[in-house]
């Protein structure tokens, strides 16, 4: 029993470590991730991406609502090393049975009624710890590609301005940029060398970003197609007001830090201090009583 115990423990721990993506990936592995994967044509005749998900035995393992979120967050994560629809499936189904293992050895059967609800809870919430990696792992990523935009916007400004034309001067910055933005857009590029349209490349971006700020540059660049604007003229206004914007968020931030500190403060260090200050006096009340 014991021996199973430690074999489904270490199961566990190996595939949550493999969604982990601890074994990280130069950039040109990641940059050949970002090739177009194979597709297959739909009734309609739209492309449509094959998704790497054992389609039976997950319905076994999660909810279509939850599947879902899980291919949306994939996508938004940009489908790091390990974190396969697969092996987040397995981690899903394993931690819950290393758990339920762990908990009744040490929690369940205790006749402590808080340490029984503790276990309780620890098997429910190992079975959403893939879930919360992977939408933290989106959630970091979106924010990088949204930081690193204006820098982004001012390359192209300038290549454009050097004499290339938008898609030249998109390939290069991408070609030349490091970092998940740039992985975008060299696939994005790639998808337009491939045949795709230049408005569904786009529109295939949007879909692949959760940041409010590449859907807007996006829709601009689209919409200034479309009408046959200056581009340059497009990507200079956009860069001035991404940097405004990214520059609010920070002092945003910053002044949520006072904030933030009052918890730490209140939890922490005033209760030691009132320790210090009030502990000789009630140390002598006693004394005197």
């Amino acid at each position: 029993m014991v021996l199973l115990a430690v074999l489904l423990i270490g199961a566990a721990l190996a595939a949550l470590t493999v969604s982990l993506g601890l074994v990280a990936l130069p950039d040109a592995a990641t940059r050949s991730r970002m090739l177009p994967e194979p597709v297959e044509e739909a009734p309609t005749g739209r492309r449509m991406k094959q998704i790497d998900a054992p389609e039976g035995p997950a319905r076994y393992v999660v909810s279509t609502g939850m599947l879902s979120r899980l291919r949306q967050n994939l996508v938004l994560a940009g489908h790091p090393a390990g974190w396969s629809m697969r092996n987040i499936l397995v981690a899903k189904a394993l931690l819950p049975v290393a758990m339920v293992m762990f908990a009744s050895k040490f929690f369940l059967f205790a006749g402590n009624p808080v340490l029984m609800i503790a276990g309780a809870v620890a098997i429910i919430v190992s079975y959403f710890v893939p879930d919360l990696l992977v939408h933290s792992r989106a959630a970091e990523r979106q924010d990088e590609m949204q930081r690193s935009l204006p820098d982004v916007l001012d390359k192209i400004i300038i290549s454009i301005e050097a004499g290339l034309g938008f898609e030249s001067a998109l390939a290069r910055t991408a070609e030349a940029g490091e970092g998940p933005l740039a992985d975008e857009l060299v696939r994005t590029v790639q998808d337009i060398r491939l045949g795709m349209s230049r408005r569904e490349a786009y529109e295939a971006l949007q879909r692949r970003t959760s940041s409010e700020d590449i859907t807007q540059f996006l829709r601009g660049v689209i919409q200034a197609e479309e009408h046959g604007s200056s581009m340059s003229q497009m990507v200079r206004i956009q860069s001035k007001e991404m940097r405004l914007k990214r520059k609010l968020r920070a002092e945003a931030k910053a002044g949520r830090v006072s904030v933030q500190l009052l918890g730490p403060l209140m939890a922490c260090i005033f209760p030691v201090l009132f320790i210090v200050v009030l502990a000789p006096g009630i140390i002598n009340a006693f004394g005197m009583f």
